[in-house]
């Protein structure tokens, strides 16, 4: 039986590329919903809860592709190649852009808009 923990903060739905070394290699994956604590990504091989592990993922800002720097993300379940990860270490610059995105993508979903009441 899987044990579930709330989550920190609510997520919402990206599309954003990412690397993370697994197992000594470097793996790619992508982004489908994202906080400023963690994801939810389905990566090209699978991997295992615990797993810890440097992550860059590449944003579009605008028509140009910006890379964030997740110093420490573990991965804190996982279902073959999809997992749920958490981000354990980042700078201000790379959390500030992090936070940045988030919000975006939050303000131009409607979802969002319905679970926090912002356009009723």
């Amino acid at each position: 039986m899987k044990t579930y923990i709330a989550r920190k903060t609510l997520r919402t739905s990206a599309r954003c590329q990412l690397c993370y070394f697994c197992d000594g290699t470097l793996t790619t994956g992508i982004v489908w919903d994202l906080s400023e604590a963690g994801w939810r990504a389905a990566g090209e091989r699978p991997i295992h809860a615990g797993t810890e592990s440097t992550v860059y993922m590449t944003i579009l800002d605008g028509d140009q592709p910006r890379n964030i720097l997740i110093d420490a993300a573990v991965v804190r379940w996982s279902d073959g190649q999809v997992a749920g990860w958490e981000i354990l270490r980042m700078d201000e610059a790379n959390r500030a852009q992090l936070t940045r995105l988030v919000e975006k993508l939050r303000s131009a979903s409607p979802v969002e808009d319905l679970l926090t009441g912002s356009r009723l």
